[in-house]
C-alpha cells in the first residue's frame, strides 16, 4: 500500500505542476497594467489612445502648444457665395497664435485678416488641426486651420456687412 501512495502523490504532484505551467503560459496577460494614460487617455492593448487636444506615448503633451508662434504669409479670398468673383490678394499678412495655460484646447489667433483688432479663438479638432470662429464689428468669420511642419494653412468664410468672402492663408513660421 505504501507504494500506492507513493505513485499516487508522485503524480499527483507532476498533474499539479503540469496544470500550473499550463494556466501560467495560457493565462492573457493585460498589457495595460503598467501603463498610465494622462489627461483622461486610455489604454488600448498597451498602448494610450489620447483625447482630441493631447498627443504623446501618455497624452502628455499638448496638441495646441507645437502651433504657438507667427506665421507670415498671405490670404486669397474670392468674392461672392459661390466664390464666382474676382480674386482678392492681401500679402506680407502675419498671423500670432498664442495659448493660455488655463484653457488647454483653445490658441487665440490675432492680426486676423491683417487686422490688429480682428482675433479668433481656436479649437483643438485633432493632433494638427482646429476650428475658429472670430468677429469685430460687422465682420464674421469661421474655418478650420492646421499644421504641417512649419507652415500654417487656413481656410475660412468671412461675412462683412453684406458681402461673402471665401479665403485661403499660407503662412511660414518664424
Amino acid at each position: 500500500m505504501r507504494s500506492f501512495q507513493k505513485i499516487f502523490f508522485t503524480l499527483l504532484i507532476i498533474l499539479t505542476g503540469f496544470s500550473a505551467v499550463t494556466y501560467l503560459s495560457c493565462a492573457k496577460k493585460d498589457k495595460c497594467n503598467n501603463v498610465i494614460c494622462y489627461n483622461k487617455g486610455t489604454c488600448n492593448n498597451g498602448k494610450c489612445v489620447c483625447p482630441v487636444g493631447y498627443e504623446g506615448t501618455n497624452c502628455e503633451t499638448l496638441s495646441r502648444d507645437k502651433f504657438v508662434s507667427v506665421y507670415h504669409g498671405g490670404d486669397s479670398c474670392t468674392y461672392g457665395f459661390y466664390g464666382d468673383s474676382t480674386a482678392y490678394r492681401q500679402y506680407a499678412n502675419s498671423i500670432r497664435l498664442t495659448a493660455e495655460i488655463f484653457k488647454p484646447l483653445e490658441l487665440k489667433m490675432t492680426n486676423f485678416l491683417n487686422d490688429v483688432n480682428d482675433s479668433a479663438i481656436c479649437t483643438m479638432i485633432k493632433v494638427d488641426s482646429f476650428s475658429f470662429l472670430g468677429a469685430n464689428n460687422s465682420t464674421t468669420y469661421n474655418g478650420t486651420g492646421w499644421l504641417r511642419r512649419d507652415t500654417l494653412f487656413l481656410q475660412y468664410h468671412v461675412i462683412h456687412d453684406t458681402t461673402a468672402y471665401h479665403c485661403t492663408y499660407w503662412g511660414l513660421r518664424y
